[in-house]
Formats: C-alpha cells, sequence, structure tokens
C-alpha cells in the first residue's frame, strides 16, 4: 500500500472511530461485523481515544436480539435500545425485516442483507468513567428471515445470556420459533403493546415453545402498579376477608386492553382459588365470567362470583386497566380507578376516596426489569395458564354489567 493510501485509509479508521464513539450507525460487511467491532475496541483502548477525557468501559449483561419491520419500527427499537443501554448494558442485535426493499448499499454482498454498527455511550457521575455497548443492525428483505437464526448465533458474546423481545405479533412466528428460541435464554413478550398485541392463544403457544425457557411480559409488568396498589386496599386493618365474601369483580379497560384485563382476572381467580364456570358476551361489547369457590359440592347452579370485562375509555398507559373494582355482599366497593396516567383513586368503605401516584414507567424501564428476576416471575406463568382456561370457555350472549 503506497503511503498517500496507508494516510487515506488512516483518516476513514479515524472518521470511523470518532463516528463509533459518538452513536453513529458505521455500515459494515456482514461477514466483517465482529472484526470492524475489534479493531474499533482495541483502537479505544490501546490509543488512549476517549469521550470527553472519560476512560472507556465496554460491558454486555446479555444479548438482546430484537426483531422489527420497517423504517419506523426501525427507529422505534433503535432509541428504545439507546434508553436500555441507560438501565443495562446489552449487545443489541437488531433484526429488520424490510418491506419497502430499500436496502443499505452492500447488501448484495451479504445475500440481500447489510449490516451496521454503533456503540451506545452512558456517562457515569462526575465524568470520570464511560460505559460503552454496541448494537448491530442487521436488515434484509422479506423472507431473509431465515438467514438471521445463523447470524444471531455467530455474533453472540459467548459465556453472555441471550434474551429476544418479541414485540410485534404481526412478524413471521417462524422467525421466532425456528430461528430465535433455539438460541435464546429468555423470551420478553409484550401483550400491552399499542401497535398490534398478541392474541392470548399466539402466546400461550410462544410460551408452550418456549418451555422451559423464562417468559417475560411487559405487559404484565406494566400491570404491576395497578395490583400492587389494588392489594393494598386488602393490608391491615382491612384484611383478606372481603376477598372471600367478594360476589362480583369489574375489570374497566380501553378496548385493546381486553388481553391485560383479562390477566387482572386471572390474577385474583389464580390467588384466590376460584374456579371458572362459563362466560358470556355482554352486549356492551365485554366478557362476563362465573366462578365458584371451593369443590362445586352443591351442583354450581349459581356462580359465587361474577366477573366482567367492561370496554370503556378514558386516560391510560399501554396496559389499557383502567380501573379495578370488586364488590363484597353486593354492596360494599373496593376501587382503584386511573384518573390520569400517572395518577389514581382508590376507595374503600371504611373511607373516602383518595388520590395516590400511580407508578408509570417506560418500555425501556421495563425491558430492563424483564432482563432481571422479574424477568422469571413464576406467577405469570399461572396466570397465563389460568387465563387460558377462561379463553377456552364456549361464550354466550348476555346483557350488560349489572
Amino acid at each position: 500500500m503506497s503511503p498517500d493510501a496507508d494516510r487515506e485509509h488512516g483518516s476513514f479508521e479515524r472518521a470511523n472511530f470518532e463516528r463509533f464513539a459518538r452513536g453513529e450507525s458505521i455500515p459494515v460487511e456482514v461477514g466483517e461485523i465482529e472484526r470492524e467491532l475489534g479493531a474499533l475496541w482495541k483502537r479505544a483502548s490501546s490509543t488512549g481515544d476517549t469521550h470527553a477525557g472519560a476512560a472507556i468501559s465496554r460491558a454486555a449483561l446479555w444479548n438482546l436480539v430484537i426483531p422489527a419491520r420497517g423504517a419506523g419500527a426501525l427507529a422505534k427499537t433503535k432509541a428504545l435500545v439507546d434508553e436500555i443501554a441507560q438501565g443495562v448494558p446489552v449487545r443489541a442485535i437488531t433484526l429488520c425485516l424490510d418491506d419497502s426493499g430499500e436496502l443499505n448499499a452492500g447488501a448484495a454482498a451479504g445475500g440481500g442483507l447489510s449490516a451496521t454498527i454503533e456503540s451506545n455511550v452512558v456517562s457515569q457521575p462526575g465524568g470520570a468513567r464511560v460505559v460503552y455497548s454496541e448494537e448491530i443492525t442487521l436488515r434484509g428483505p422479506a423472507g431473509a428471515e431465515t438467514h438471521f437464526g445463523a447470524l444471531v448465533r455467530a455474533l453472540q458474546i459467548p459465556g453472555v445470556p441471550t434474551a429476544a423481545l418479541w414485540m410485534d405479533a404481526a412478524m413471521p412466528a417462524a422467525l421466532l420459533t425456528r430461528e430465535l428460541l433455539p438460541v435464546t435464554d429468555r423470551l420478553i413478550v409484550d401483550t400491552g403493546s399499542c401497535a398490534r398485541p398478541p392474541h392470548l392463544y399466539d402466546l400461550q403457544r410462544l410460551a408452550a415453545h418456549a418451555h422451559p425457557m423464562p417468559v417475560a411480559d411487559l405487559g404484565w409488568l406494566r400491570l404491576g402498579s395497578l395490583r400492587l396498589l389494588f392489594a393494598g386496599l386488602f393490608d391491615p386493618p382491612v384484611g383478606g376477608a372481603p376477598l372471600r365474601r367478594a360476589t362480583r369483580l369489574s375489570v374497566r379497560h380501553r378496548p385493546r386492553g381486553d388481553l391485560s384485563a383479562l390477566l387482572v382476572v386471572a390474577w385474583l381467580g389464580q390467588i384466590l382459588g376460584w374456579r371458572p364456570l362459563r362466560s358470556a358476551q355482554t352486549s356492551d361489547g365485554g366478557l362476563r365470567f362465573d366462578f365458584a369457590r371451593g369443590d362445586g359440592a352443591r351442583g354450581d347452579v349459581e356462580p359465587d362470583i361474577e366477573a366482567f370485562l367492561v370496554p370503556a375509555e378514558g386516560a391510560c398507559d399501554a396496559s389499557g386497566v383502567l380501573a379495578i373494582e370488586l364488590a363484597v355482599d353486593g354492596r360494599d366497593d373496593y376501587v382503584v380507578c386511573r384518573t390520569a396516567i400517572d395518577q389514581a383513586s382508590v376507595q374503600l368503605p371504611i373511607a373516602p376516596a383518595k388520590a395516590v401516584k400511580l407508578d408509570s414507567y417506560s418500555d425501556a424501564e421495563l425491558c430492563v426489569a424483564a432482563l432481571g428476576p422479574r424477568g422469571r416471575d413464576p406467577l405469570f406463568a399461572k396466570c397465563l395458564a389460568y387465563a387460558g382456561g377462561l379463553w377456552a370457555l364456549e361464550p354466550q350472549t348476555t346483557g350488560s354489567q349489572r
């Protein structure tokens, strides 16, 4: 290589490193991803290049694989990965199916795939240190998902667990079941997604494919604040006696939040030992479930508890659940009702209603929680199975909620 070529190559490498240090995307050939990343990290550690004078540390606690479809979803995914990096360092591998066919230059060299690499920079307090994690984006045309499994296996950091974040139920199911699950240690879904949440049977099928792998649900975690607030209504001095005398449960939800509402019913039914009897569709577009307590020795002619899923409108987060209302002996109401995204009203028979702060978390914060111990919640698995039993009941048509 001539001196002029050496200088040109050196300038190109410096420019790439400066872009990498700033977190900008760098196009690379698919077969050269690891080599390019290694060269960039080597330069960072050996030449003393720093971010704002701070020492650089490369870190990854997870390989996080995120499929997306189209340029719009890819942009949202990249923004999500940037936020996740603030809470936990990951090697993010984003798999984008591009329906438009407008791929990056050089895609033909990768068998129809193109690739970019970039860093995620997290400045530590005091500016004494900067932690870098990395994001790899693979982009290909519809049908390219058959190549993604092998590439993910090649790009995983050895010895680091792998999680698959399955946010879009419209993605090809084979991409997950055939390509990603065999190389995944934890599956994360989102039943509360406003884009297109999975149906319950889709979720159960994914859980069956993943078993015994832990399955975490951002929708379930998103419901945590409401569930905790409702459970707190029965702390001393109230106690659990009203729960044992409950006669009616109503869960009000946005029209697209029926799965989240069903999980709320399943949560209470599972914990309190309610036995499903039958279901019915209501004239207002909701559902009614009848439950019995005990072993059904009385013949199950009349239900002990009625539960209603009631479509409604109101301020809400992506969970879609607006209120949980429990009637005891047909008169006493225990209510948690959302009044804003981060505000709720609680009501007990022994005290006037009061406003309380309702914790609300971003999708990135929920993803970080799903990668931690809360992503191995055995109660979610039980509630999912219970909800499946409710959904399997043959519905009839009945009147609206009483």
